[in-house]
């Protein structure tokens, strides 16, 4: 039987699709594979978890403006951001208000996809989210897409 170059081709294809999706989601080919995302946080200046959520950000090409603030619920409000979603940081990226520890791969799935919403957000702190990890600890979280009116929807869940 003669095989095609169409064939092989597909079938190298098939055969090579987990590892080039494995490859994908490395922040080593974020970092080889887009320009820097920019992201501006807000904190107070007692936050220390910050500067490892920022850490984060960057092995994935975030190029990040850190502000220290007395009261991040007033950045909160004015970005349109409901309380109720608070965690301990505020961030703006792409027009899109994030708030919490939340995962930088999300946030770039956020920019790619452009849903219609205010953004992300991750309330409280849980141990094991990007800038809380605490050894092998993981508290199971979800990431909410946050709506315009208020609304929340799961975005992706960490279990």
């Amino acid at each position: 039987m003669l095989t095609t170059s169409t064939e092989l081709s597909r079938r190298t294809l098939l055969r090579s699709t987990p590892a080039l999706l494995a490859l994908a989601s490395a922040p080593g080919f974020v970092l080889a594979h887009g320009g820097s995302t920019h992201l501006e946080v807000w904190k107070n200046a007692d936050c220390g978890c910050r500067d490892q959520w920022i850490k984060h950000l960057q092995n994935y090409n975030f190029s990040v403006k850190a502000n220290d603030v007395e009261d991040t619920a007033e950045i909160r409000k004015g970005l349109g951001m409901p309380a109720e979603f608070a965690g301990c940081h505020t961030a703006r990226a792409g027009g899109y208000v994030i708030e919490g520890h939340v995962p930088a791969l999300d946030i770039l799935r956020l920019l790619r996809e452009r849903p219609q919403a205010r953004g992300l957000a991750v309330p409280e702190m849980p141990t094991g989210s990007p800038g809380m990890e605490r050894g092998g600890q993981k508290d199971p979280y979800d990431v909410l897409l946050i709506g315009f009116s208020g609304g929340s929807s799961v975005f992706k869940s960490y279990r």
